[in-house]
């Protein structure tokens, strides 16, 4: 069985996390690092390029745990005008995390160097934990997905917990009525200092037809109005941008 999209970190599969599940609202979350680096190509170099890298790293990694995803801007605003692509790159925890770029300052010499001439990058470190899991499929598929990413505050006076809990309540509804969106929030850890958002809201999408189907549903159950609902005077999220993501590598399973 194959997890859809992104097949690696929720529970060592999905995007980014080790969920507590989306009904147990009163545990404590769990999280897992995930770094982002906003990138832009340099002069003369290109996706082919950068997938010469991507083999570098996958060598580099070796035996370690840890996936990572490419994201193209499709629906992004003026945010394109700010980097080509995002990377994101995964750990099922610190340990890893640590273990992983030590080996790889000391041993990727080459590929950082490749890393450097291809692209000129910015990087950030997030702590990320699930709302809603990937759910369990038979597709054997690229890994290819969408996915929407959303900068959220969390209202004065309130909690972080509050702010994911009500979004873990709009999650169940959506799930009590047939619309299960793998959903995650990503907390800024470093590299993100004068930030004006508290976390990410990021959630995927199985392809073009998945987020087709996902708008329909929308629409026609009014959900925008329970979310509203659920959240006001807790979060507020602005609107969210759009990219087509592919699946890296996987070395989680």
């Amino acid at each position: 069985m194959k997890r859809l999209l992104l097949s690696a970190i929720v529970a060592t599969t999905g995007l980014g996390l080790v969920a507590a599940p989306a009904n147990a609202q009163d545990d404590a979350p769990s999280f897992v690092p995930l770094e982002m680096w906003t990138c832009k190509f340099r002069d003369r170099k290109d996706q082919d390029d950068m997938n010469q890298v991507y083999e570098g790293i996958e060598e580099s990694v070796g035996d370690a745990q840890y996936a990572a995803w490419q994201l193209n801007p499709y629906m992004a605003g003026n945010r394109v005008d700010l980097f080509d692509f995002i990377y994101l790159g995964a750990w099922p925890d610190g340990s890893t995390m640590g273990a992983d770029m030590a080996n790889y300052f000391a041993n990727a010499g080459e590929v950082g160097e490749a890393w450097d001439e291809t692209v000129d990058c910015h990087g950030f470190l997030y702590a990320s934990s699930t709302v809603q899991e990937v759910p369990e499929s038979d597709d054997d598929g690229p890994g290819n997905f969408m996915m929407t990413v959303s900068d959220c505050k969390i209202a004065h006076g309130s909690t972080a917990a509050q702010a994911v809990g009500a979004l873990r309540r709009f999650n169940d509804y959506r799930v009590a009525n047939g619309a299960v969106v793998p959903t995650f929030v990503w907390f800024p850890a470093f590299g993100s200092g004068g930030a004006e958002f508290d976390f990410k809201l990021a959630q995927a999408y199985s392809g073009p037809q998945g987020l087709g189907d996902w708008v329909s549903w929308a629409i026609d159950n009014q959900s925008y109005n329970v979310r509203n609902a659920m959240t006001q005077g807790l979060v507020d999220c602005d609107e969210a941008r759009l990219y087509n993501g592919r699946t890296l590598m996987d070395s989680m399973n």
